[in-house]
């Protein structure tokens, strides 16, 4: 934590400052982008009269401007879900003005930050209604002067040519965003400052002026903060977005990139095109761990693994999850850039180190005698100790990829590349959410799933904090408390085992034990489970880090015909497993409908969800006395490729913590590359600077692979895999 991160909460803990230091205090925040920090000390200085010494200043120009900040530091938090930051914000800036007051008109610098709210909210939440908003407000603003950095002016072209792009008033709004581009080049003087030269650039930009684009951000002598260039680069890429067909193989875009991010244009010009880009492995046993390397192994074929800023885990994923994210830490930390061989490699060392530990049989580890668990069932909520998983876990999976001596902590996983540039980012530290975009080379935020039994929220583990997230609380429909995330505190005891945040994502209940955090919270002791019960796919984590492009790998166990319910006895535990079971596909596809709106809606600028069921047919049960006449027609191969009959057997296969045999986990395997190739090819092509052409790799599993996607009539082996196969969905109690 920085100095001023120090006094930042200190001041927020309640010790008292002049109006001078808390100003400067915000301030020195924002720049450090320390947003939520800058913003709370923002909230107390304009609601806390005993936080300052000599009281807030009476000056109305000041309230209104300490206002605006914090409705713009509001809108900008991303430890605020997005369903609510936005309209916080506005609710901030009533406190102050009432937007439609028409007063208000040429006021570029309120307009300007409501607009920009209102521009910030489509983005998260793809509603026209809000970019509509955004240009009105844009525009209203840009009645008056231009200032130094014609903020509200530049803003308002790219709102228009937004609108036109979705079909609002095309040729209007494209004619009017050139009209306010050239009064911005004609009129606004050349200063020497960041915003002015952004703004200049960005006009020269959108009338396709590349050269000129390029020497207005170069002649700049005030070098900005990284997140300034950020946020101008994105929004040179959107505008390059709207008008070429592949913007980042244009010599003349990518010398503007070149001027505005020197020595890094590489790097950020594919991390502005391509977007943010999440992988999220499902739960589902060791069955998702093995479907999961298939993903992995294709994405590493495409060299799509290098972009991946956030890697989210649940369950089953997470073992998996976390063996990968390890072993690139560690090849990360040997140095130099890694190239596809590189990923390639890695991928293919972890399915050989993956098969080995999966070997031991983690349930016979940590199963003891039928009485004892069947004791312990009665007893503690479940059949199986999650700290005897852990411990397991640690030994078998996680500790032999980073060796060393005793128990290995989350908050020791953080580390910074070598190849950390601490003069073009101004940090020492390295920060993947801010610091990424300028490396070819992403660094995954670990997000480790898991599920709060006290509160039913989604709580997450990270290298960095651990809680209940803000971004997953819907505060309009959600009355229950949300458990206070927070840094980790070593000193304090606020720590926690890798081995057993993955124990925690992956119990199931009625099958382990909840794990048991401790006293942390007053009053409450936290009991967590698998992260599956609330969001088995990762997704959530993915929206909440802010990702636009997805990656899903969805190898849960999914809901299968039950051709005879059970009756009597044990009919009530049929019935009760079962309605669970309902409950989750319910959740299950309600996820899936929620993320194809938003790629419907471009708020994902990409969408790839894989699912172990995809394309299986799933005919009409006729009545007996159907008269219905028509037929029809199967073909052997699912839309990927893969045989029905095989793919059936594969997605039936038991989601379990137990040994897999050969066929079965290189089944997985290469059912999970398959639909990943195909999936690719179907739903991400388009994203050309995300990937490259691929070249063959002879993968552990590639025989498989050649047999699962086979239209040959017969083959040698056929019968006796589809055999192995489908003996596999009986769950193999261990002792």
């Amino acid at each position: 934590m920085s100095d001023t991160s120090k006094r930042a909460q200190a001041f927020l803990a309640g010790e008292a400052l002049t109006f001078d230091n808390a100003d400067s205090l915000w301030k020195q925040c924002r720049k450090e982008d320390e947003i939520s920090l800058a913003r709370s000390v923002l909230f107390r200085m304009r609601h806390e009269d005993q936080c300052l010494l000599d009281r807030l200043p009476r000056e109305r120009d000041i309230k209104e401007e300490l206002c605006r900040q914090e409705a713009l530091l509001t809108s900008k938090d991303q430890e605020l879900s997005a369903a609510m930051r936005h309209n916080r914000a506005i609710e901030v800036l009533a406190d102050e003005f009432h937007l439609d007051d028409k007063q208000l008109d040429g006021d570029a610098e309120t307009l300007g930050i409501a607009a920009g709210i209102y521009k910030r909210k489509w983005d998260d939440m793809g509603q026209l209604a809000d970019l509509k908003r955004s240009a009105e407000l844009y525009e209203r603003g840009a009645t008056g002067e231009l200032r130094d950095d014609a903020y509200a002016h530049i803003n308002a072209a790219f709102a228009e040519d937004l609108l036109a792009s979705a079909g609002d008033q095309q040729a209007a709004r494209r004619h009017l965003a050139s009209v306010i581009r050239a009064r911005i080049l004609e009129e606004l003087p050349v200063s020497g400052t960041w915003w002015n030269a952004a703004s200049r650039g960005e006009a020269f930009f959108g009338l396709k002026m590349y050269q000129e684009a390029k020497d207005a951000l170069a002649e700049c002598s005030e070098r900005p903060e990284p997140w300034c260039l950020q946020s101008t680069a994105r929004q040179l890429a959107t505008l390059a977005r709207l008008t070429e067909p592949r913007p980042s193989r244009n010599p003349e875009i990518r010398a503007v990139f070149d001027a505005l991010v020197p020595g890094y244009s590489d790097a950020a010009i594919n991390s502005v095109f391509v977007g943010k880009v999440g992988l999220a492995l499902s739960g589902g046993g060791f069955r998702a761990s093995f479907y999961h390397l298939g993903v992995l192994a294709r994405l590493a074929e495409l060299d799509v693994l290098r972009h991946v800023e956030v890697l989210s885990c649940v369950s089953g994923g997470s073992i998996v999850g976390a063996c990968y994210w390890l072993a690139l830490r560690r090849r990360m930390l040997e140095g130099g850039s890694l190239d596809r061989n590189d990923y390639v490699k890695l991928v293919s060392d972890l399915i050989e180190y993956f098969e080995k530990a999966v070997a031991i049989d983690l349930r016979k580890q940590i199963q003891p005698s039928m009485l004892k668990a069947l004791s312990a069932l009665y007893n503690k909520k479940g059949g199986l100790d999650p700290e005897e998983a852990a411990d397991a876990l640690e030994e078998y999976f996680f500790r032999p990829l980073l060796p060393g001596n005793g128990p290995l902590y989350m908050d020791e996983l953080v580390f910074t590349p070598p190849d950390h540039n601490r003069a073009a980012t101004g940090s020492c530290d390295f920060n993947p959410g801010k610091h990424n975009w300028m490396r070819a080379h992403k660094v995954p935020a670990l997000v480790i799933n898991a599920t709060t039994v006290n509160t039913g929220h989604g709580w997450q583990f990270t290298p960095t904090w651990m809680g209940e997230s803000p971004w997953a609380v819907q505060e309009a429909a959600d009355s229950v408390p949300r458990l206070e995330w927070s840094w980790y505190e070593p000193a304090l005891g606020w720590k926690i085992r890798l081995a057993r945040a993955v124990a925690a994502s992956a119990c199931v209940p009625g099958v382990f034990e909840p794990l048991h955090l401790g006293d942390a919270y007053e009053g409450l002791k936290v009991h967590l489970v698998d992260g599956g019960v609330y969001d088995n796919q990762g997704s959530a984590s993915l929206l909440a880090h802010n990702c636009n492009v997805l990656i899903i790998s969805d190898a849960s166990g999914q809901l299968l015909l039950e051709p005879e319910p059970k009756e009597g006895g044990l009919g009530f535990l049929s019935y009760a497993k079962r309605s669970m079971d309902t409950l989750m596909e319910r959740v299950r596809l309600a996820s899936f409908a929620d993320l194809s709106a938003w790629r419907q809606s471009d708020s994902l600028r990409g969408l790839m969800f894989l699912h172990m069921k995809a394309g299986l047919d799933a005919d009409p049960i006729r009545l007996r006395f159907s008269q219905a006449a028509y037929e029809l027609r199967r073909h052997p191969l699912s839309p990927s490729g893969i045989r029905k009959d095989f793919q059936q057997a594969i997605a039936e296969l038991r989601t379990d913590l137990n040994v897999f045999t050969d066929q079965e986990s290189r089944s997985l395997m290469a059912c999970g590359y398959q639909m990943a190739k195909k999936g690719f090819e179907r739903d991400l092509r388009q994203l050309t600077e995300l990937w490259d052409t691929p070249t063959d790799i002879s993968w552990p599993f590639s025989d498989l692979l050649v047999e699962i996607t086979s239209t040959a009539a017969m083959t040698t082996r056929r019968m006796a895999l589809l055999s192995e196969l489908r003996d596999g969905s009986k769950v193999r109690i261990a002792g």
